[in-house]
């Protein structure tokens, strides 16, 4: 009997062990479990707080694209765009530049004609620039055959603009090169951004006329993209082309490639200001946008004066230079000054405005409603509506004031977010940018360049 007394003893005593072991392990199941649920409360709220997202769908600039983007979390679009930047800084796409005089046409003297002395030069300039950085590129190969593009560094816009100008000697030594012949043009890249040039309702009135379907197959970078805006009238019919409709109709590509980089001016001609959100919060004008009297083609009239009715507000719409021009010195002053730049279609959907804008740091705002399909800028790298500002042309024709005064309800996370893809686009743009990406970027839309179809 004693000995199951001791043995009774001895259970009663492991049940209650085991019992307040269990109680022990609930409790420290129970703690961890706040522990958790504390942490995944503080994280919330700090990333609440930190990833904001657009309050007002109703802006003018909340297009499809953006409110798409603003689904992704931050560090999602961050982490894309810091994978964007070191697949370029990687640069693995290499090329091999002609030498040969007749097509670099090197030790000419250009005689610039008058009439050809302003915006013209302009894109020969850029042309220029693109040239020197890509025949500095340490991705420039001198074996043709590790190169996966060619590029004949025919100074197009300086034949077009000089007198006696001739594009036959280039184009026929081109023409005769054996690699060239080998691909029968394809993975050759020729650089042509005047408007001018590359366009079929002036291809009769230019010395390229007997070269265009001799060159087709060619990539030809311009400052606008004919062959996704062809593309776009013939397979897109829900596009709305407005009053530009027409020009597609008789302007088909004369290139089977096209790659846009916009219209671009010298570098030497604006003072690089590189973006930043101090930069964004010091400037004293909130809107620049300065323009010509003079009416321009495509209806674009009536939107490029639009923002003037604001020069007669009362006084309440914020600080900003509106007007009908300036001297070029108040001009810079005032423009470099600006947090957001007006850039408002003209003749055709693209403008020399958006190159300025992004040049000086300043937040486009765009009033073009084609323009990411007409003219986009190194579209395979950089979208519009990251860095800028997309407003429907309607909205700013309606009511100028209202449109442009919404601007100041963009939160503090969305400029750093716009001013974040800006001093990318800079970097992707400008070829005397200190951590330039323009070389990488271009040879990447040489090779994603769409094709006629």
């Amino acid at each position: 009997k004693s000995g199951n007394f001791e043995h009774v003893q001895s259970t009663s005593a492991s049940t209650v062990k085991s019992k307040s072991l269990q109680k022990q392990k609930k409790s420290w199941f129970i703690i961890k479990v706040l522990i958790a649920l504390f942490a995944w409360a503080i994280l919330f709220i700090s990333t609440s707080s930190k990833y904001t997202t657009r309050a007002d769908t109703s802006l003018p600039f909340f297009d499809e694209y953006s409110a798409q983007e603003d689904q992704i979390p931050r560090l999602e679009e961050e982490t894309m765009l810091s994978a964007t930047v070191a697949g370029l800084e990687k640069g693995n796409i290499y090329f091999y530049m002609y030498d040969h005089p007749n097509i670099t046409m090197a030790g000419n003297v250009w005689d610039i004609r008058p009439r050809y002395r302003n915006f013209r030069t302009l894109d020969g300039a850029n042309e220029e620039q693109m040239l020197e950085a890509l025949a500095e590129s340490p991705l420039r190969t001198f074996n043709m055959s590790k190169a996966d593009l060619f590029i004949p560094p025919i100074p197009m816009a300086k034949i077009l603009c000089s007198s006696g100008g001739n594009f036959n000697l280039p184009m026929q030594t081109l023409s005769e090169q054996e690699t060239f012949k080998k691909h029968k043009g394809n993975k050759h890249v020729l650089i042509s951004t005047t408007f001018s040039l590359y366009r079929q309702n002036y291809r009769s009135f230019t010395g390229m006329k007997p070269w265009y379907d001799r060159m087709y197959n060619m990539t030809v970078v311009q400052s606008w993209d004919p062959v996704s805006y062809h593309n776009a009238l013939l397979h897109h019919k829900t596009l709305e082309w407005g009053d530009y409709q027409s020009n597609g109709v008789v302007d088909p590509s004369l290139s089977r490639r096209s790659v846009s980089v916009g219209l671009g001016a010298n570098n030497n001609s604006l003072k690089l200001c590189l973006a930043s959100v101090d930069k964004f919060h010091n400037s004293s004008n909130f809107v620049f946008y300065q323009s010509q009297t003079g009416p321009s083609v495509n209806n674009s009239t009536i939107y490029r004066h639009a923002p003037m009715t604001i020069v007669q507000d009362n006084g309440s719409f914020p600080k900003s230079s509106i007007g009908w021009g300036l001297v070029p010195e108040a001009w810079h002053s005032e423009f470099t000054s600006s947090k957001f730049c007006l850039n408002i279609r003209g003749d055709s959907s693209h403008s020399h405005a958006l190159w300025r804008s992004i040049r000086v740091g300043c937040i486009p705002v765009i009033v073009s409603n084609q323009l990411p399909v007409y003219a986009p800028m190194f579209k395979s790298t950089l979208n519009m509506s990251d860095y800028a500002v997309m407003l429907d042309e309607k909205d700013l024709l309606n009511d100028p004031r209202k449109a442009l005064l919404k601007l100041d309800n963009m939160t503090e996370d969305e400029i750093r977010v716009k001013i974040k893809h800006l001093a990318f686009a800079q970097r992707v743009i400008f070829t005397d940018h200190p951590r330039s990406l323009f070389v990488p970027a271009f040879l990447k839309e040489a090779v994603l360049a769409p094709e006629v179809l």
